[in-house]
């Protein structure tokens, strides 16, 4: 009702009760005379005002008594809702993941027991399992049923993963376990039913993204100056110089004001960079001159995908240019060099990558291993004969790369591929540090890699030249309209 009503009701209510008032005290003192008509009108309106005035008070009262019932429901609503914010810890963010990717009432869990940890060295899946009065014979039904369905090998679990283990509030066992198998998916375990258990993929948004940059002091500066999630800086890098550029660009000697531009694909989970899904294509302009890259499936390739320049010429050279992910060089070829640990002066006849102990090393060509032993001064080495006139040395590796030539196969006579891994970084033998010492042979004599006028690789095919043409053309005009970021 309107207030300014009920303000006038209140008003004639309270005038009413003073002319009863007076009525009666006329009635008292001077009876019954005259104007019966008046006083019992003005008696009966003025209880009829009082009986209006009660009526509207009640309903006051009940309103008000309902809107703090209101009031007290939202506000107990509001703090239930605190309170569920408050049950799970915001550091469990692979329990909140999958607590909301199943659809669980937050209410149902235990969040005190709910618990997350890495896998530990030496630790398995019964390891992990047993302070949850997890048994064996739990266990092994689990496993049978995970390699009879083929999702998922437990044994292939390993140091250094993430897992969860979530409660419910009426069980003292936990109901579900979450491996985080990589970046784009896990496996959710269901003690409930295990054939309930699966692999779980994680949603997933592709963004299609340019960038251009202009090298000030090396390519991380470059491309971080213009991306600032440090995963895809890493995963651009790899593109660039490790996948696109290794045989063509020496990224260890770039110049102020080289450039580039590069079209690619990211995919992205919760936001968060997982990985380039596609390149494009890139330029890079070096020394002033423009390297093109167009990717291209082409008949000669050894590759699903290789790159090309704008000629239709394969950027991939017989050899790469290093057997390392890209690093620093610590030492170069020389015949002039101090050495670090006996102090003598004499050629260095190698060229020395600078990379993290147990970093993959790779050979740089197909070709035929000739020695993988043990040298005093060498350490663990692999040495690859190319061909008639190139050969490859690879030194310091760690111990544990014996196991792996055992596991591999790794001895004189194995044929091996571009790429493909023939040890792991260390320092064995006379090093002062973690790196791989590369040297390089050319028909018998040690030579700089870095100075020799290397192979090529095939160029495109003439009868898938016209597709590459249209190809290039398409992506070499938008490459062209970016433009460079200062």
């Amino acid at each position: 009702m309107n207030p300014i009503i009920i303000l006038i009701i209140k008003i004639l209510a309270i005038l009413s009760i003073v002319n009863l008032f007076l009525i009666i005290l006329k009635i008292i003192f001077s009876g019954f005379k005259k104007n019966y008509t008046y006083i019992f009108s003005s008696i009966i309106i003025s209880f009829l005002l009082i009986a209006c005035f009660q009526k509207i008070k009640k309903t006051s009262i009940k309103i008000e008594q309902k809107e703090l019932s209101n009031l007290n429901g939202k506000s107990e609503q509001i703090e239930s809702i605190k309170k569920s914010e408050k049950k799970l810890n915001s550091k469990l963010r692979l329990t909140k993941e999958v607590i909301n990717n199943s659809k669980i009432n937050l209410d149902s869990i235990n969040t005190d027991k709910c618990f997350e940890g890495y896998v530990k060295k030496n630790e398995n899946i019964t390891s992990i399992l047993s302070p949850y009065n997890i048994n064996n014979l739990d266990i092994f039904k689990l496993d049978s049923y995970l390699k009879k369905s083929k999702i998922f090998n437990l044994n292939k679990i390993k140091e250094g993963d993430k897992y969860a283990v979530i409660f419910s509030e009426k069980k003292d066992k936990p109901i579900l376990m979450a491996y985080n198998i990589n970046n784009e998916s896990y496996l959710l375990i269901n003690f409930n039913d295990f054939t309930k258990t699966k692999l779980q993929k994680r949603s997933y948004e592709i963004i299609n993204k340019s960038l251009s940059g202009i090298i000030r002091e090396h390519l991380w500066q470059a491309i971080g100056d213009n991306i600032e999630e440090i995963n895809e800086i890493d995963a651009l890098i790899v593109a660039i110089a490790q996948k696109i550029y290794p045989w063509t660009i020496d990224f260890y000697r770039l110049n102020p004001n080289d450039k580039f531009k590069i079209i690619y694909d990211a995919k992205y989970i919760n936001n968060e960079f997982i990985k380039i899904n596609k390149v494009y294509a890139a330029v890079f302009q070096h020394n002033n001159e423009n390297y093109y890259a167009i990717p291209f499936k082409d008949d000669t390739s050894l590759n699903s995908v290789e790159y090309f320049d704008e000629k239709g010429k394969n950027l991939r050279n017989f050899f790469l240019r290093a057997p390392v992910e890209f690093k620093r060089i610590s030492s170069r070829y020389s015949k002039s060099r101090r050495h670090p640990v006996t102090g003598r002066v004499k050629a260095h006849k190698g060229t020395d990558f600078a990379a993290e102990s147990g970093s993959p090393i790779v050979s740089t060509a197909d070709g035929i291993i000739t020695a993988a032993k043990y040298k005093k001064y060498n350490g663990y080495y692999v040495k690859i004969k190319h061909n008639n006139t190139y050969e490859t040395q690879y030194l310091h590796m760690q111990k544990k790369s014996v196991n792996y030539w055992k596991k591999k196969g790794i001895k004189p006579g194995k044929k091996i591929k571009q790429g493909e891994i023939i040890g792991f970084v260390g320092q064995t033998g006379l090093a002062t540090g973690p790196h791989v010492c590369y040297r390089f042979w050319k028909k018998g004599k040690q030579v700089d890699p870095f100075k020799q006028n290397l192979p090529p690789s095939k160029p495109i095919s003439k009868k898938n030249k016209n597709s590459f043409e249209i190809k290039k053309n398409l992506w070499v005009s938008k490459l062209d309209s970016i433009q460079y970021k200062n």
